[in-house]
């Protein structure tokens, strides 16, 4: 995949750190932005032990430089990809199993909380106003380790 900064990112570049990820869109007009804002809070309650990694869903008009301005605009400071369709279908729907996204702008609205090892240990819903402590508590458990 491609990072914002066009850059190529490796899965090996996530090995051995506990991490979240969400599936966004640029020009989203309501749950993407709620859930950058949000995930932007718990950024700065883990600073940079906890990675971050959004991607988008939308990689015909989500270029590096559409997802750089995106991340600008919510004060973003985690790594936003962008792939081919079908690499960004496999990891929804495959890894991550949030649902088919292939020729769709619908996607899941949970965080996916991942271990050190690559494993997929939650999901977490963003809309849900507990949801988040509670992604906050088992990350910040995880990383511990």
């Amino acid at each position: 995949m491609t990072d914002q900064n066009g850059h190529t990112f490796q899965s090996s570049q996530l090995t051995g750190k506990v991490w979240i990820a969400d599936f966004i869109y640029t020009t989203c007009p309501a749950e993407c932005p709620m859930m950058t804002a949000r995930l932007k809070k718990l950024s700065l309650q883990t600073g940079p032990a906890i990675q971050i990694v959004s991607f988008s869903v939308d990689p015909d008009h989500d270029t590096p430089a559409a997802l750089k301005a995106f991340a600008a605009h919510y004060g973003a400071r985690w790594t936003f990809l962008t792939g081919t369709p079908n690499s960004v279908h496999l990891l929804a729907y495959t890894t991550f199993h949030v649902g088919d996204v292939l020729g769709k702008l619908e996607h899941s609205t949970k965080f996916a909380l991942v271990d050190q090892q690559g494993y997929i240990r939650g999901y977490y819903s963003s809309l849900d106003e507990e949801g988040i402590p509670a992604l906050l508590k088992d990350a910040q458990a995880l990383n511990a380790r």
